[in-house]
Parts: structure tokens; C-alpha cells; sequence
């Protein structure tokens, strides 16, 4: 998946600006698809140069003014050939920087390993926590777009990611219940 498609995908519900777009993606789908502020206006200005989308300049009522984006025809006809032509193979993350470091952890020992499971069991509880407020808002971001109907769709993408994450919770206290083990065994040979 590549960002401009994402931001095709996104315009498609509403026009946006930038900022809205960032907010967008924090709020809802931010636990697959993440993006920084200046990716996204380095590819609103590559989408616009290629036609596919127009922005129109608003009065701002406090401060600047805005620059709000919608998609055009040809736009969303590049977003459906996308999402119409599925390659063989869609990337879902076949690299993992962090299994790749826990495997070689092993060099230094239970109790580091230990450590960083830990430090990243705290990381999924709290995004599990952000899927939960993802939840509570979808409603609220389908409303304002105006496409409530599509409540079902997004719920099956939110639920892939409650599944993700919850796997990733059960991994890691599994892996700390046998380094806890192992921690036990080292420290009574020491003895």
C-alpha cells in the first residue's frame, strides 16, 4: 500500500485538509497506516500536479487560511484501478526489527531479553488501549463523512487489528512466564 493511494482512499469519504488528513489518520486507522505531516503534504502536492485531486483555498476564521483537497474523477479512477488489480503478494510487514533484536538478544541474555519483552508488552497494552478510543470514534468519522453504511467495513479492518495486537500481548506473557523460568535456573546455578 503507498501513501498517495491512502490519501485518494481518504479524500474519497470527504475533502480534507492536510491537517485534517493527519487527524484522520492519528484517530482511526493510525494502528495499520501511519503517516507523518510532511509525507502527506509532499503527496498532496504530487497528487495535485498529476491531477488527481484540486484543492480550493478557504478563509481560515482564526488564523491562516486553509488549503481544503477533494478527489477528482481521475483520481478516483486511479484509486479503483489500485484496489481492483490485487497483486500476487501484498506486503504485511515480512520484516520485523523487533524479532530480529529479541532473537539476537539471546547473545546477552535472559534477563535483557526479559527486559525489552517487557518494555514492549507495556507498548501493546497501550495500544490496545488506542484501539478502544479507534472504536469509540469510527461512528463519530463516519458520520461526518456520511457514509454511516460503511460502519461494517471499517469494523472487520478494526477487528483485524484488535486481533494483532491481542496475539501480540499473549506472545509476549508467554515469553516472559519461560524467561522468568530461565532467569530462576541462572540464578541458581550462581548459587
Amino acid at each position: 500500500m503507498s501513501l498517495p493511494h491512502a490519501l485518494l482512499g481518504l479524500l474519497k469519504y470527504m475533502p480534507m485538509t492536510g491537517y485534517e488528513l493527519k487527524k484522520f489518520f492519528d484517530d482511526s486507522i493510525n494502528y495499520f497506516w501511519s503517516a507523518q505531516i510532511s509525507q502527506i503534504y509532499r503527496e498532496l502536492k504530487k497528487l495535485e500536479e498529476n491531477g488527481y485531486i484540486k484543492s480550493a483555498r478557504e478563509s481560515g476564521d482564526k488564523g491562516p487560511d486553509k488549503i481544503r483537497y477533494s478527489i477528482t474523477d481521475s483520481g478516483f479512477s486511479f484509486l479503483k484501478d489500485w484496489l481492483s488489480n490485487v497483486p500476487e503478494n501484498i506486503d504485511e510487514d515480512n520484516r520485523n526489527a523487533f524479532l530480529l533484536r529479541i532473537m539476537l538478544l539471546s547473545n546477552l541474555g535472559a534477563e535483557e531479553m526479559h527486559m525489552q519483552i517487557q518494555m514492549r508488552l507495556e507498548k501493546y497494552r497501550k495500544s490496545l488501549a488506542e484501539l478502544e478510543t479507534v472504536r469509540e470514534k469510527l461512528s463519530f468519522y463516519l458520520e461526518q463523512t456520511g457514509n454511516v453504511d460503511l460502519l461494517p467495513f471499517w469494523k472487520i479492518t478494526l477487528n483485524r487489528g484488535f486481533h494483532d495486537i491481542k496475539s501480540h500481548i499473549e506472545w509476549a506473557e508467554e515469553s516472559l512466564a519461560v524467561l522468568e523460568i530461565e532467569i530462576k535456573k541462572l540464578k541458581s546455578k550462581k548459587k
